[in-house]
């Protein structure tokens, strides 16, 4: 791809090649994913993009957190589904999508572990286990995770119709779905107070919990057989 700079970068006795993107190349991705696309062209854009990128460089070099709105955005678009889709270049909100000529407003954020520094994780295109014991593990965080990313929204200002998408980012390969559906009601509640809808997306599925301030419940897939 072109304008990417790599960087020797010398620990002691070993090396390693830190590819950096280019501000131009940034520039031109924040310009084509804020204009209006239709949703399926979003979602196969974002993946083009997103799936280059090594994973020290989306999750270490500054700048990039565009792009992880957008793979939200481009789930929740083709989720709904909407016709179109596009990242908003203001501060905030983060993404608008059109449905059936009707624009709705969204915020994007992430819910994790906390002190997790995915920068410093390795790609490894083989394999690995993952005992069971971590997807418990995971899981148990899945509240403390909600409550850090919701409590720093809260503190923020936004129009009144905009959304909060939620990515959770702890999967557990749907083996606690169903205990976990009343964890993602009451750890997003608060956030009812300051957004129109509340979305999460976890486990593949986009989940509305609450909308208008009420308990209103809906569930669509966003995950297909190409994210695997």
């Amino acid at each position: 791809m072109a304008d990417r700079v790599e960087i020797a970068v010398t620990k002691g006795a070993k090396s390693a090649s830190v590819v950096r993107i280019a501000k131009t190349e940034l520039r031109a991705w924040a310009a084509e994913l804020s204009r209006w696309t239709m949703a399926d062209e979003f979602r196969v854009r974002i993946d083009q993009i997103t799936r280059t990128i090594p994973r020290s460089t989306f999750f270490g070099q500054g700048g990039l957190a565009f792009l992880r709105d957008a793979w939200v955005a481009s789930r929740v678009a083709c989720a709904l589904p909407s016709d179109m889709v596009r990242l908003v270049s203001a501060d905030r909100p983060d993404f608008e999508v059109q449905i059936d000529g009707q624009i709705q407003q969204f915020e994007a954020t992430e819910a994790d572990i906390e002190g997790r520094r995915r920068g410093d994780e390795l790609d490894d295109p083989r394999p690995r286990p993952d005992p069971v014991e971590a997807w418990r593990t995971r899981f148990e965080a899945i509240p403390a995770s909600l409550d850090r990313v919701i409590a720093k929204k809260l503190q923020k200002d936004y129009p009144t119709e905009v959304s909060l998408a939620i990515y959770v980012n702890l999967g557990c390969y749907g083996a606690y779905v169903e205990e976990g559906l009343p964890i993602l009601r009451e750890h997003t509640a608060r956030a009812r107070i300051k957004f129109k809808r509340v979305f999460v997306l976890w486990e593949g599925c986009l989940y509305k919990f609450w909308e208008e301030g009420e308990f209103r419940f809906e569930k669509w897939q966003y995950a297909r057989p190409e994210d695997f």
